[in-house]
């Protein structure tokens, strides 16, 4: 009992640390639109690399019909729609909800997961989970046309997680490797040439960072039976190479992401310690003080976007930029309880996911 009680005092100073330290006023923001989803509610969103459109995903409630004799409700079914907007004229759907069918007409229920962008910003990655949590990725153009894999005909792969890399032709992918999702292979798809090519083969990651203008990755390498500790690693796609970065002695929580120019990786080691290690100096990460949670890079400025949360261990709360030159967290929203965001790649714009009874999906231009 004892030793839970210390455990527990301890997760609670280190809150109260993150929610004491210096906090000057946050950058100025100015409201520029709310997407329009109707009923729906979205649930994933991505901006384009030119920042000016914004995909993202919804959820429907779609009702079947009552059974002949049946005394219980209809049925209810939430999958999913792809949507574009560029903040100006109407959203465009992508992707209807009923796009995939049976031979009976009946429709296949999927939600959708996550999105990504092609550099150029032609395609768009789309993956979907069905109800048995199958994962697929499909290929889609910005106008909502498939993207087709060689002469299969089909636009459409197994994995999850997924990239394009920098060409622009090519989309990196994870497969499972140890259920649920503890670790992972990788794969990358030639989509022209419809091939899937197997890198480092032999190796599994438990987290991965891609970094598409380099062809490369940067991820935490763990053997299957967890008997050796994990270690940083930068890998090669084209090379199929993998190469030591750190033997992360400090520990790995989560959270690998890659800073925008490709030159950082970012990793949590303690509930109130986000590691930042360089990938082109060899020198000791720093630690800034963020909370063990949902982050993003905040464009090219040296920070931070995370979600501060209104209680501990809560997922909801307010967007904060952590800024280390200054050592502070400003609250950019102080007014605004969110569940989610998504900043656009200048860092200049964000898309915020709004509590309430029906979550609003936001934007906001944020001065750099």
């Amino acid at each position: 009992m004892k030793t839970g009680l210390r455990v527990s005092l301890g997760f609670v100073l280190l809150f109260l640390a993150a929610t004491f330290l210096p906090r000057a006023q946050g950058p100025a923001a100015e409201f520029v639109a709310t997407i329009d989803t109707g009923s729906d509610l979205a649930v994933v969103a991505a901006w384009s690399p030119d920042g000016q459109r914004l995909a993202y995903g919804t959820e429907k409630e779609v009702r079947g019909g009552r059974r002949p004799l049946s005394v219980d409700d209809a049925p209810v079914r939430y999958p999913g729609e792809v949507w574009v907007s560029d903040l100006v004229a109407q959203p465009k759907r992508l992707l209807k909800h009923d796009f995939l069918r049976n031979q009976e007409g009946d429709f296949f229920s999927f939600s959708v997961e996550r999105l990504g962008w092609s550099p150029n910003g032609a395609r768009l990655a789309v993956e979907l989970r069905d109800e048995r949590k199958n994962t697929l990725t499909f290929l889609l153009t910005a106008d909502g046309k498939k993207v087709e894999l060689g002469s299969s005909k089909r636009n459409f792969v197994p994995g999850y997680n997924g990239a394009w890399l920098g060409d622009n032709e090519s989309l990196g992918l994870l497969a499972e490797a140890l259920a649920p999702r503890l670790l992972h292979r990788v794969f990358v798809v030639r989509v022209t040439a419809g091939r899937d090519l197997a890198v480092f083969e032999g190796h599994t990651f438990a987290a991965l960072a891609w970094l598409p203008h380099a062809q490369k990755v940067a991820a935490v390498e763990r053997d299957l039976e967890f008997a050796r500790p994990p270690r940083l690693v930068l890998g090669d796609l084209e090379r199929s190479t993998l190469a030591p970065l750190d033997e992360l002695r400090a520990g790995y929580l989560g959270g690998l992401q890659a800073c925008p120019d490709e030159s950082c990786v970012t990793y949590f080691i303690g509930q109130n310690k986000l590691a930042v290690k360089s990938l082109v100096a060899e020198e000791p990460a720093e630690v800034w003080p963020v909370p063990f949670g949902r982050y993003a890079w905040a464009g090219a400025r040296r920070g931070v976007y995370f979600l501060e949360p209104k209680e501990v261990g809560g997922r909801t709360g307010w967007l904060t930029l952590y800024d280390p030159a200054q050592g502070d967290q400003r609250r950019v929203l102080p007014d605004e309880l969110i569940q989610d965001f998504w900043v656009a790649p200048a860092g200049d714009r964000v898309a915020v996911l709004t509590m309430g009874l029906k979550p609003q999906l936001k934007v906001y231009r944020v001065a750099p």
